[in-house]
């Protein structure tokens, strides 16, 4: 006889899943579990009300009688307590924080027959005569509880005390007058906050001269020695910071609060005269004869339009300057605008004035009153020379083929700004095929300048965004069909692309109506200042 078995997959196989239907549910657990946790809880609550400190531990004697103390002491009334005790323990009772402010129970150190508190005073060097002038209840802070190690934050912190409880001194012009004051060198990473905890002055002061509205420049402070204070012991008495070489911030404590004024210093202007024979190039002859580098540079701005540097220039040649030069205590800073400027270039003159108008715009004219300066800035790159001009038949360097070439390359390193050329509209700022990363912008219904090849777009220029002639827009790079770090630049006329190093470019506004009469009195003065300058070598 032959026994055949059932394979498994085709038994059921579903009684193995049921539960019982019989018993109760044990979601909650064994009753018994629920006495013991009862008892357990009860047993917790009766220890707890016979011992009401048992939640302090027991290893600190000294916090536990403190404790004990608060608990049990009757206070003395106000009208109880003499001043004259007051001022002997250093408590101004009438001034003391709530329960709340204190920095912990370890305010109090032991008990006394009037009101049980003795206060701990700070151990330094420059703390005042406490008998003289009452110390804040905050600083009250036991040594004894903290780590030995610790004590010297642990009085930097407790010096931290609400603000209607500081203690500022009243004859603050007075000692600002007398009082000696401190030079502190600005470290790497500093705030006024750390320098305040580093001279163990109160904390809470440089926290609310932060706040000030005109303490702005204190937030970020620059590295040196720029900041100078004076002080009664460890309290601020006046406050001074120097942001820029111009400018000084002055914090004065007067009447319990702080006062900020700006200072502005006065630059000491001197006029120089230079006059500059052109030897072998412009730039090597006027550094010769000491004409500043950035001078140089403003010259070559001022006749952008109306001169090619590069090419022009020719020995012989000579250049006037009157320019300003700035000192404070007798030590030169810098140097202010050039006021007028005269280049004598292969036999034609050509002067250029400055002027400040009724709105006080300064720009440069010709003794006629004609804008030096026009719509539309030279270049987009100040200072770059061209690697490719402006082509209908120039060989591509990758393509290998003759194509138009409607724009100029400017090399540059990666990286290098570039500013938009006139006042206009984003009208793209995305990649664009060969060209790579571009910007394009649009200047009236007329004008349109394109910079391709960029690395990278500057912050908030997007299509739509309006843009100010020589903000920075993009910065050099490589981007789409290019052999090396260099920028592409074109711009159209009414569509067509015109080259940019021979377009006559429109003039910006001559002098106004009103300023006419007024300005050709100036020019008359500064072409006769330059005449006796270029008479005088």
């Amino acid at each position: 006889m032959i026994r055949t078995t059932t394979p498994t997959f085709g038994k059921d196989l579903r009684y193995l899943s049921r539960r019982p239907s019989s018993g109760r549910s044990r979601v909650f657990g064994h009753p018994s579990h629920w006495v013991a946790t009862l008892f357990i809880a009860v047993a917790v609550g009766i220890w707890l009300g016979s011992a009401p400190d048992a939640a302090v531990e027991r290893s600190s004697i000294t916090l536990k009688k403190q404790i004990e103390l608060v608990l049990e002491q009757d206070p003395v009334p106000l009208s109880v307590t003499p001043a004259k005790e007051q001022v002997e323990s250093g408590i101004d009772i009438a001034s003391m924080p709530t329960m709340e402010s204190f920095q912990g129970v370890a305010a109090i150190k032991e008990n006394t027959p009037d009101f049980g508190v003795s206060l701990a005073s700070f151990d330094t060097a420059d703390t005042t005569d406490l008998s003289v002038k009452p110390q804040p209840v905050s600083a009250a802070i036991n040594a004894d509880v903290a780590d030995p190690q610790d004590a010297s934050s642990t009085r930097l912190e407790a010096a931290v005390e609400p603000e209607h409880e500081k203690e500022l001194p009243e004859n603050s012009a007075s000692v600002l007058d007398s009082a000696h004051w401190e030079s502190i060198q600005i470290r790497s990473g500093d705030s006024l906050v750390r320098i305040f905890k580093r001279l163990a002055l109160d904390v809470a002061q440089a926290i609310e001269i932060s706040k000030l509205p005109k303490a702005k420049p204190l937030i970020s402070l620059r590295t040196g020695p720029y900041l100078k204070i004076q002080r009664d012991g460890r309290d601020l008495v006046a406050l001074r910071y120097q942001p820029n070489i111009k400018t000084f911030l002055q914090v004065t404590a007067e009447n319990h609060a702080f006062v900020t004024e700006i200072i502005e210093r006065e630059f000491e202007l001197q006029e120089r005269e230079v006059t500059v024979e052109v030897t072998d190039s412009l730039y090597q002859s006027a550094l010769r004869r000491g004409l500043p580098e950035s001078v140089i540079y403003r010259v070559s701005e001022i006749f952008q339009w109306e001169l090619d540097f590069g090419r022009d220039v020719k020995r012989g040649d000579r250049l006037t300057v009157i320019y300003e030069e700035r000192s404070l205590d007798a030590k030169k800073v810098g140097n202010g605008p050039i006021l007028a400027v005269r280049f004598e270039n292969d036999g034609v003159l050509r002067e250029a004035i400055r002027y400040v108008d009724s709105a006080g715009t300064a720009a440069y004219y010709t003794p006629e009153g004609k804008s030096l300066q026009r719509a539309f800035l030279r270049t987009p790159i100040p200072g770059r020379y061209v690697t490719s001009g402006f082509s209908y038949n120039r060989l591509h360097p990758i393509l290998k083929v003759r194509r138009p070439h409607l724009g100029v390359d400017y090399g540059a390193p990666r990286g290098t700004p570039i500013v938009a050329t006139a006042d206009g509209k984003v009208i793209r700022a995305s990649r664009k095929g060969g060209y790579g990363k571009t910007v394009i912008l649009r200047h009236g219904q007329n004008y349109r300048t394109l910079y391709a090849h960029l690395s990278r777009y500057a912050k908030g220029v997007r299509k739509g965004k309006w843009v100010k002639k020589g903000q920075v827009i993009g910065y050099v790079g490589s981007t789409g069909l290019s052999t090396g770090p260099h920028l592409h630049y074109e711009i159209h006329l009414d569509g067509k692309a015109r080259n940019p190093l021979s377009l006559k470019l429109p003039r910006a506004a001559p002098i106004g109506k009103e300023d006419k009469a007024n300005y050709l009195k100036h020019a008359r003065l500064w072409s006769s200042r330059l005449n006796e300058a270029r008479s005088a070598t």
